[in-house]
């Protein structure tokens, strides 16, 4: 499942945020590898099978703090 992964985002990484630096759309380049980068951290942790914690207790909380 690892080697899948890897292969695709190697695809994806490739093919997608290239077009835009190209172009010359530096800021989207940088948004875009940095999602990119997420995306592949939170997948890679999935098919390893790693616990990850989830984000909703601290969204409720600040969603309580702010009213």
């Amino acid at each position: 499942m690892v080697i899948y992964l890897l292969l695709v985002y190697a695809i994806v990484v490739i093919i997608d945020p290239y077009g835009l630096l190209k172009r010359g759309k530096k800021r989207d380049f940088y948004v875009c590898s940095l999602l990119c980068l997420v995306s592949f951290s939170l997948a890679f942790a999935l098919s390893m099978r790693w616990e990850i914690p989830s984000p909703s207790s601290p969204i409720v909380h600040w969603v309580r703090k702010l009213f």
